[in-house]
């Protein structure tokens, strides 16, 4: 990514959208739905203002320094050796988080769309794309994201309008049956998911044209993404109920048979499940672009074109060893990832701010007591 890449505010504007939601249209449901059963809405929506306070963590930090990359700042606070470890754990994180996503997507149109195409095909055509779009550069990835935003609000309202009839109150009654232990418990994956894993948008910042509005755009796209993923949670429990939406790997392609058993529109599977992959699609593109990108800054090498067709290859393989099976992902690993999401995009960027403001105060000391 060259430092003379700009993207407009309102196109990082719809990158921190899309990537929020991502392949959370994907999983989302049916993680917070084992965790909290019918009251898996409640948690949702509570996720969103803790999640919002870790998006204005992550601005404040990239404020620090608005010129370098995540990578760069680390290594500008935490100095050369211990900037350096710490680059390396996120590299890592970029890494492994586009080989799950990529997973995501291959498994998801292996079983839902293309069934009798192999897995590892699929896993290749998908990386292949991300490679050619590191290739082309972050602002056509931006424009094209920007394009491609008003097809996706309409599919989306399309679908909540079509399930309308369908809705049933009884899904989600009674309400806090279990008490509130179960709704905190699955606020703890409804925050990181979402929320704790948008450390990836400070790669990105940098290259934004600022304007006054940033932060306040930044702010209001995760709240918009946070209300999107929860009015999607609570269609599903409304829709086929939260035993249905616990085992459906999918929640998707069973709200299209819904759809389906209307008589008036029919044959929207495909629509929706292309519109899904491509959502998480733009996740896993920013965080391939954080890991291509991101690595030669770690080593101050310029030109980082000949690293993205390798680092393909790597996040491919990786992409076959990193998770059996969907449900393995959401009943195995959703708790694991969670620790590293908050990690990544809490606690290690609070450090960074709690070390830049001591060494600045550090230096004004020094300052003075020179004078």
């Amino acid at each position: 990514m060259s430092k003379k890449a700009r993207i407009s505010v309102r196109q990082v504007t719809v990158l921190m959208f899309m990537s929020l939601i991502g392949d959370m249209l994907l999983i989302y449901p049916t993680m917070i739905t084992h965790i909290a059963l019918q009251d898996a809405w409640i948690s949702s929506i509570l996720s969103i203002p803790l999640g919002l306070i870790i998006i204005y963590v992550l601005i404040r930090v990239h404020e620090l320094h608005p010129n370098l990359t995540l990578i760069e700042a680390i290594r500008k606070i935490m100095g050369p050796v211990l900037g350096t470890i710490i680059s390396c754990w996120y590299l890592f994180y970029f890494l492994m988080n586009t080989a799950l996503i990529a997973r995501e997507v291959g498994d998801f149109l292996n079983t839902q769309l293309f069934v009798h195409t192999p897995l590892r095909v699929l896993l290749a055509m998908g990386i292949s794309l991300m490679v050619l779009t590191a290739l082309t550069g972050i602002e056509a990835f931006g424009r094209v994201s920007e394009m491609l935003l008003p097809a996706y609000i309409l599919i989306f309202s399309g679908l909540i309008l079509a399930l309308l009839p369908q809705v049933q109150l009884s899904n989600v009654r009674p309400v806090l049956e279990n008490g509130l232990a179960p709704v905190a418990k699955g606020m703890v994956p409804g925050v990181a998911m979402p929320f704790a894993g948008m450390s990836i948008m400070l790669m990105v910042f940098p290259y934004v044209n600022k304007k006054a509005h940033f932060k306040k755009d930044m702010l209001l796209a995760s709240l918009i993404g946070g209300i999107v993923i929860s009015l999607f949670l609570l269609l599903s429990l409304l829709v086929i109920g939260p035993f249905v939406t616990n085992y459906s790997p999918y929640i998707s392609s069973v709200l299209t048979t819904k759809i389906n058993e209307l008589n008036y529109i029919t044959r929207v599977e495909s629509l929706v499940a292309l519109t899904w992959a491509l959502a998480a699609y733009f996740k896993g593109v920013l965080f391939f672009y954080a890991f291509t990108f991101g690595t030669p800054q770690l080593f101050r090498i310029s030109n980082s074109r000949p690293f993205v067709i390798p680092a393909g290859a790597i996040v491919f393989g990786m992409t076959i060893l990193i998770t059996p099976n969907v449900f393995y992902y959401v009943r195995t690993l959703v708790y694991p990832m969670a620790a590293w999401h908050y990690t990544n995009g809490l606690f290690i960027p609070l450090l960074l701010w709690v070390v830049y403001l001591c060494r600045r105060k550090w230096k004004q000391r020094q300052n003075i007591s020179t004078h």
